[in-house]
């Protein structure tokens, strides 16, 4: 049981490192500022302490903007019900 518990903690650690890679992309094409990024980076920081629904309507708020970095992209990573990076 325990090492179940430790492989959905690195799991949960890479899908952290995937999300920061993605909206790290943002900024560099200028589509997502620094502050910005450093909320989403916060968030991520702290995924465990947010219901799913609390996590579509923060990161939600930059959906639109990762859509247009996203154009070209083909693998994407999802939460239930929203689109979140590539």
């Amino acid at each position: 049981m325990w090492g179940a518990m430790m492989e959905l903690f690195e799991e949960l650690e890479r899908i952290k490192i995937r999300f920061v890679a993605a909206y790290d992309k943002l900024v560099d094409q200028g589509l997502l500022s620094e502050k910005e990024y450093q909320q989403i980076v916060e968030v991520i920081d702290n995924l465990d302490m947010y219901s799913v629904d609390e996590l579509r309507e923060i990161l939600g708020r930059f959906r639109s903007i990762q859509d247009l970095g996203n154009k070209h992209e083909t693998n994407t990573y999802k939460l239930p019900g929203g689109r979140l990076g590539g």
